[in-house]
């Protein structure tokens, strides 16, 4: 089965499946369905929220642990003591490898959420747009106003993959420990810069894998799912497919 071939199976015609495969080095791929539908957000918006703390406050600044949130979901911030100290890139580093809601919290605060919509406007991602923060209150229904798209998504990482000032979100991004869906069935050692998004019946993944020969960004995201796992396995098959087609180990 070719790329096209294999993103359709994924697809199934169905409008609440979005996918687009873009090459960056290379053969040239080029694939996408429903690439332009807005989605729900969820965790992906935390990418350009990092982007937008780095671009516009300095990353060396130090913040306590005592100035950070609580939750009452399961947080990494929970292990360190209230006087341990991190900066801003540490903060969002942290962020986006454990998808820490009480981090995003704080760095939202800081620099606002029309600053995030502008930010990923200035990557060329103009159907992106954050509406709600992650502090526990919003992570109910309104959870789903923030929003963007397959397209969206693709050049926010592109972006983000070419500026050398935000080579702490890549960091993060390689670094991810959320790894049940693109990398689900690719190589341990397998580089990919990835962000995952949950909410109930919604399950995305946007990364990019640096294979051997082939660098390719991979943009899933889905919604009206009546079982995320299943989906997750999904989006690793379907991926893991495309990467054979390449040439690449798996």
């Amino acid at each position: 089965m070719d790329i096209d071939g294999r993103i359709d199976s994924f697809v199934r015609n169905d409008p609440s499946r979005a996918v687009v495969l873009r090459s960056m080095r290379g053969r040239d791929v080029c694939a996408q369905r429903n690439a332009d539908r807005p989605f729900p957000a969820a965790s992906l918006i935390k990418v350009p929220l990092l982007i937008t703390v780095l671009e516009q406050r300095d990353a060396t600044q130090v913040v306590k642990r005592s100035d950070l949130g609580r939750t009452a979901y399961p947080s990494l911030l929970e292990v360190f003591d209230e006087r341990h100290e991190f900066t801003l890139a540490e903060l969002g580093g942290l962020m986006l490898a454990t998808s820490d809601n009480p981090i995003a919290a704080y760095l939202t605060d800081l620099v606002g959420m029309e600053a995030v919509t502008a930010t990923a406007a200035r990557a060329g991602a103009h159907h992106t747009h954050m509406r709600v923060g992650f502090t526990d209150g919003e992570l109910g229904p309104t959870a789903r106003n923030s929003i963007t798209t397959a397209n969206d998504m693709a050049r926010i990482l592109r972006y983000a993959a070419a500026e050398p000032r935000l080579q702490p979100v890549m960091k993060a991004l390689w670094n991810s420990m959320r790894n049940f869906r693109l990398p689900l069935r690719l190589p341990d050692d397998l580089r990919v810069a990835h962000k995952t998004g949950s909410l109930r019946n919604l399950a995305h993944d946007a990364g990019i894998l640096y294979g051997r020969d082939n660098d390719l960004i991979a943009v899933f995201l889905t919604e009206n799912q009546s079982d995320t796992a299943t989906v997750g396995m999904e989006i690793g098959d379907c991926i893991a497919d495309v990467w054979r087609v390449l040439g690449e180990p798996v």
